[in-house]
């Protein structure tokens, strides 16, 4: 279905003169990973609103996007296998940050933050077959991949230190650090069975 959507909006952004023929295929895979992603983050508001956590889910998500747009990592094979992967991610986080004590939280926070900080310095980025690195992207990526990361764990650092108050905010960005950890992991899992 977004294959088609997709396809659709290429064909009348061609129509009107706007893209060249060549660069076909190009957009129609922009428009799909835009629309996957608009559809998860839709999915993930609707769960925060009907849930009451629509400021954590939103924090949630862009800790985890921001990161996990220069790490790479495990991409589904259908758009369907995607939006599931990602809404357990999310389900998953959230029910962690609402079930974790708050008493654990500075602990937690810090052992998963720093865990994740150094599965992302040895494998940050995974290139992905569809979207392979251009040029010096690699280095870029893992240069900024690394930035993000430390930015994050030295904010759960900073919060758990002398901002106990937002301890909620630390283990959402140790809870998304995790989540980068765990499609990087998989990603490489399913590299070698492939």
């Amino acid at each position: 279905m977004l294959e088609k959507l997709s396809e659709r909006l290429t064909d009348l952004l061609l129509m009107k003169g706007i893209i060249d023929r060549e660069n076909r295929e190009i957009y129609t895979y922009g428009f799909e990973a835009l629309l996957s992603t608009v559809i998860n983050f839709i999915i993930v508001l609707t769960i925060g609103i009907i849930a009451g956590i629509a400021l954590e889910s939103i924090f949630f998500v862009f800790m985890f996007g921001i990161l996990r747009m220069y790490c790479g990592g495990y991409h589904a094979e259908t758009h369907i296998s995607c939006i599931l992967t990602f809404t357990g991610i999310y389900g998953s986080a959230m029910i962690i940050a609402k079930f974790l004590p708050v008493a654990a939280g500075s602990v937690f926070s810090i052992i998963a933050g720093t865990i994740s900080f150094v599965v992302i310095l040895f494998l940050a980025p995974i290139e992905h077959k569809n979207k392979p690195f251009i040029d010096d992207e690699e280095a870029k990526f893992r240069k900024i991949s690394r930035i993000i990361a430390s930015m994050e764990l030295i904010s759960i650092y900073l919060i758990t230190a002398f901002f106990p108050i937002a301890i909620k905010a630390a283990v959402l960005i140790a809870l998304a650090m995790l989540s980068v950890t765990f499609v990087l992991i998989l990603a490489k899992a399913t590299e070698k069975r492939g």
